[in-house]
């Protein structure tokens, strides 16, 4: 039993990097009709770890060449902080939440986001009972800035 709760804690994200992931805006790639539905999941910076631009490059490559054999329209955006200062490559694929939970895991995110209906709910990829949705559509959250030169998300 003691493995269980052990488990179960060490499952749940920490509230002060829960917070980070409700303050989360998204820089779309594509037109943004394409950002009602599906999984929002990061292709960079596995564990929650800051990687070098070369090693997100290698990732995004291994991970997108493992998503294109799935039935889903690979659409990309960035994720990050409300100025894309800091801002992560992210997919949004259609797919169901089971779906979207293992794919996030085995990219190794904590976390990630599930639209329906332009509707966002944030999911800890390991605990499903831990989730928050936002009171607000993605349409809100959609930014079209100048990217900064500088990203904090890269070493």
């Amino acid at each position: 039993m003691s493995n269980i709760t052990t488990n179960a804690k060490n499952q749940h994200i920490s509230e002060n990097i829960w917070l980070l992931y409700k303050e989360a805006y998204f820089y779309p790639l594509m037109p943004i009709h394409h950002y009602k539905n599906g999984a929002i999941i990061s292709v960079w910076n596995t564990h929650g770890h800051q990687l070098s631009r070369k090693k997100n490059t290698s990732l995004q490559q291994k991970y997108i060449a493992l998503l294109s054999r799935l039935p889903s329209t690979i659409k990309y955006l960035y994720g990050g902080n409300h100025d894309m200062s800091y801002r992560e490559l992210s997919v949004c694929l259609d797919l169901p939440l089971t779906l979207a939970q293992s794919i996030s895991k085995r990219y190794n995110q904590r976390a990630f986001y599930y639209l329906v209906d332009g509707k966002i709910t944030l999911y800890n990829s390991h605990n499903l009972a831990q989730f928050y949705t936002f009171n607000d559509l993605i349409t809100s959250r959609l930014r079209r800035v100048t990217l900064p030169s500088k990203n904090a998300a890269l070493l």
